[in-house]
């Protein structure tokens, strides 16, 4: 070889180095901005290793409207697959057939027994139907969400399997996401559940454990995190915490929205008092409702409820849900706010919430729930709200491709990996991988 073929083939090696490290660099610069854990400020560096005017009352949200993210997996012959959904709500029309299903099942179930994490995989791997509301509730909740009545106060699930067992009978297993389950048998009919399953076209959908023969990377994330065939292409979000609008608040927190009962706090925030009641209007879009100790007290924000007294679960989460999708009303977006967790301790009643869009959860980086409600009986003592304002812009969300998020994901054990939108403060948001 010459001299000259020898400094050729060097420079072509360095050369191919460098386009490695390029290469890899961006890669790693893109995963930094595609994967995000849900602890507070919590990014991909934990996984690589690194340092770290007054609103119409006829405009509010009815509980059967409310939107509530829910995933969806319709499973028929293992040879066709599955159906799979991310970015469905419960006020979707396409999700209509399947709410019906499921509020004919919580009306119709039996008395519930232990169940247990194989009972529960094998109704996935016979015809069925599965929901994922992202977050443990009460069942008399999720029978709201459906428009249902129905549903056991004591009994908390997260994800529902419908499926019909060798008898014909369609049971109803149901799972916390903590390790524990429960199943009861329904009334619906095996026809009724072949007649949903058949009104979806099987094959774009798929769960973690479904792939576990395929690569131990799917072994080692959360079994019933749900993947699609195809990613979805979701817009990025333009993000606004304007107040401009705080008379429209002020009367929907039953204040008189023209009081001169107010002053502004060294650190911005403005004060508004009425009798015993304030709010205040902090710098970074949160408000903040302190209700009265008084039960006599007038212009008390109530609760309806059926007994007079402290409202149902289900009664507190239509209710508190209607409020906030009022308040927010003053600044149409594309979000709306949905339940994460519903609490009570004697009378008081504690309720937090996030934001979604498009079914698709907006999550604030601080790890903070966007609302949180307490209820003393059916009266508010106290509301605190980060308002935000967001809506779908024209650019689409770039996605690190499946294999990767997979392969990242795996460093960590048993973590769901799922699509949502995360809130850093800035003026838009993007979809990303997040890690629950």
């Amino acid at each position: 070889m010459s001299f000259q073929q020898k400094n050729r083939s060097k420079l072509d090696t360095l050369q191919n180095i460098a386009i490695t490290v390029l290469t890899v660099t961006a890669v790693l610069l893109l995963l930094r901005t595609q994967l995000y854990t849900l602890s507070p400020g919590g990014t991909l560096d934990d996984l690589l290793g690194s340092s770290a005017s007054t609103p119409d009352s006829s405009a509010a949200v009815t509980a059967a409207e409310l939107r509530a993210p829910v995933r969806v997996a319709v499973s028929g012959d293992k040879t066709y697959g599955r159906y799979g959904s991310v970015t469905t709500t419960t006020a979707d029309a396409s999700f209509a057939p399947l709410k019906t299903f499921l509020q004919e099942a919580l009306g119709s179930a039996r008395t519930f027994s232990t169940s247990g994490e194989a009972a529960f995989f094998a109704a996935l791997d016979r015809p069925s139907v599965y929901y994922d509301f992202l977050s443990p509730l009460p069942l008399s909740v999720l029978s709201g969400l459906v428009g249902g009545t129905a549903g056991e106060e004591h009994i908390t699930a997260r994800q529902l399997v419908l499926s019909a067992a060798e008898s014909g009978v369609v049971q109803l297993y149901v799972s916390d996401g903590k390790g524990t389950w429960f199943q009861c048998d329904t009334a619906v009919s095996s026809d009724a559940l072949d007649n949903v399953v058949n009104h979806f076209e099987l094959g774009s959908g798929y769960f973690a454990y479904d792939y576990t023969v395929l690569s131990d990377h799917y072994n080692r994330i959360a079994p019933t995190s749900l993947f699609l065939e195809e990613l979805p292409q979701l817009p990025v979000l333009s993000v606004s915490s304007d107040l401009s609008d705080e008379s429209g608040l002020l009367s929907s927190l039953g204040f008189n929205p023209h009081t001169n009962s107010r002053y502004t706090e060294a650190n911005g925030t403005e004060v508004v008092v009425e009798g015993d009641h304030s709010v205040r209007f902090l710098p970074d879009g949160t408000i903040r409702y302190k209700g009265s100790d008084n039960e006599a007290s007038e212009n008390e924000l109530t609760i309806e409820s059926a007994s007079g007294g402290t409202p149902t679960l289900q009664e507190a989460a239509a209710g508190v849900s209607d409020l906030l999708n009022r308040l927010l009303s003053s600044y149409p977006g594309d979000a709306s706010a949905y339940l994460l967790d519903i609490q009570r301790s004697g009378d008081v009643t504690t309720l937090t919430f996030d934001y979604q869009s498009g079914g698709i959860p907006i999550r604030q980086a601080s790890g903070a729930a966007a609302a949180e409600v307490q209820l003393t009986g059916n009266r508010i003592s106290s509301l605190s709200l980060l308002l935000r304002q967001y809506t779908a812009g024209t650019d689409t969300s770039l996605l690190l491709p499946m294999k990767q998020a997979v392969a990242i994901a795996a460093r960590e054990t048993n973590r769901e990996l799922l699509i949502g939108y995360t809130d850093n403060g800035g003026d838009t948001s993007g979809a990303v991988w997040l890690l629950d």
